[in-house]
């Protein structure tokens, strides 16, 4: 008896080891803030890779740090903020891998040595829907700083007045074999003391597509410099007016940028709005095949949307689709109102010449007079 049960046993728990390994753990939801998890770095101290947290729309004052496993989602860059304490990066990475994804945030208020908004060390989650604006890095990356071979998916993001007190790369630096999706970004009056105000490159091969470099300023490659020994993939971008030239380094004009090596004025609405102007030369410009091409601009809005009057659509270049949205039907459908199957078939009198008849439709009888 006792060796039957030990039988029993032993297949029990083969039994459940085999149904451990082949069903997946479910991640919980955590919303902040909530009474459970009042601020973000709370729900990332207790949270378990698979689990998701939910950010409400609000202003956060603190700097967070990334948990493995664990997808960190806000309500929208327009009106959830992450607010740093100015003496640290705002959010630090350390060993993210793929399938994290970290959006709808603004990061604001970062200062500290390297990444000055976002410091990526071996980290290679998906960043999207962000604005990084304000952020200083003494040294390198006052937006973001990616090194020991990171190689993040930024996509509908946009770097706005970020820089660095001594060194380079004022919106965004790659070293070490870090080598980024850099796709439909817009990158815009950031300032670097040493080289690359917009975008810098050391030793990576990051892939820049589809994005808005402008008004960036550094010595040289206000725009993107790229170092000896980098190789990055950079096609479809507007480089324009950057102080410093709009390529610094080895870097070269793309193919397909606009108007190399000059660019074009982007037509930004401007004053912190980041939509394109119906004008804009962005407009249907960039490439559908680009690396990680998101589904949706910066606020969520469809992409790719067919802006302009030429067949086809085709994604627009930085963090804006041009969307016209259709206008919504008149009220009770069709202009005059409802179309009954009765009348429908009135509406058939005038090919057969008829001025005066009856028609027989729906149980009855009308009476159907046609105007000479």
């Amino acid at each position: 008896m006792r060796r039957f049960l030990s039988i029993l046993l032993a297949l029990g728990l083969i039994l459940g080891l085999n149904l451990a390994t082949a069903v997946p753990v479910q991640g919980a939801d955590l919303f902040v803030p909530s009474t459970s998890y009042p601020t973000i770095s709370l729900a990332l101290l207790v949270a378990a890779p698979g689990d998701n947290i939910y950010v409400a729309a609000g202003d956060y004052n603190e700097n967070i740090v990334l948990v493995n496993g664990v997808s960190v989602l806000g309500a929208g860059a327009d009106v959830t903020t992450i607010i740093g304490t100015g003496t640290d990066s705002v959010v630090t990475a350390n060993g993210v891998d793929p399938g994290n994804t970290f959006e709808g945030f603004t990061i604001t208020g970062g200062h500290a040595q390297n990444g000055g908004g976002m410091f990526l060390s071996g980290s290679s989650l998906t960043v999207s829907n962000c604005i990084f604006y304000n952020n200083i890095a003494t040294n390198h990356g006052g937006g973001m700083y990616n090194i020991g071979s990171s190689s993040p998916t930024v996509t509908s993001c946009i770097f706005d007045t970020n820089s660095t007190e001594l060194y380079r790369g004022g919106g965004i630096y790659c070293r070490d074999n870090s080598n980024p999706d850099i796709t439909n970004c817009t990158i815009v009056n950031n300032t670097a003391t040493g080289n690359g105000g917009g975008i810098y490159i050391h030793s990576s091969s990051p892939n820049i597509t589809n994005n808005i470099i402008a008004g960036n300023t550094a010595p040289s490659g206000g725009g993107i410099y790229v170092n000896t020994g980098a190789t990055p993939t950079m096609d479809y971008n507007d480089v324009w007016s950057n102080t410093g030239g709009n390529y610094g380094g080895v870097a070269a004009a793309g193919a397909h940028d606009i108007n190399p090596p000059t660019g074009g004025n982007p037509l930004l609405v401007g004053g912190g709005n980041y939509h394109l102007q119906p004008t804009s030369p962005c407009i249907d410009a960039g490439d559908n095949f680009a690396p990680s091409l998101p589904g949706t601009d910066f606020e969520g809005e469809p992409r790719v949307f067919d802006g302009d009057t030429v067949p086809g659509a085709v994604v627009d270049m930085g963090a804006d689709e041009y969307y016209v949205p259709p206008p919504p039907p008149p009220p009770g459908g069709a202009v005059g109102g409802t179309v009954r199957p009765i009348d429908k078939a009135a509406l058939l009198l005038p090919w057969f010449g008829l001025g005066l008849g009856l028609v027989l439709a729906a149980g009855g009888l009308i009476l159907v007079r046609r105007r000479s």
